[in-house]
């Protein structure tokens, strides 16, 4: 049970860690599409749904493998 716990909490806080990073990422190279002469005429439609270059699988199964790896080196350690 302890080994598991460990597991599924490494793996939240790997998750996590790496979302907000993306996160992070996505706005600090985001640039908006506008042009300042467009300012004037701007209508009161917003778009959403840009999706992110890295899918949310892909961040899901890098913290699987930061989550595997620390669980088998605190497991490697306490033995």
């Amino acid at each position: 049970m302890k080994k598991y716990l460990l597991f599924v909490g490494s793996f939240s806080i790997a998750f996590l860690a790496l979302q907000i990073l993306s996160g992070m990422l996505l706005t600090m190279f985001y640039t908006p599409s506008g042009s300042w002469e467009k300012v004037s005429s701007i209508s009161s439609y917003v778009e959403f749904g840009s999706t992110s270059s890295i899918s949310p699988l892909v961040i899901s199964l890098i913290a699987l493998g930061i989550a595997f790896g620390t669980t088998k080196l605190i497991n490697k350690k306490s033995v």
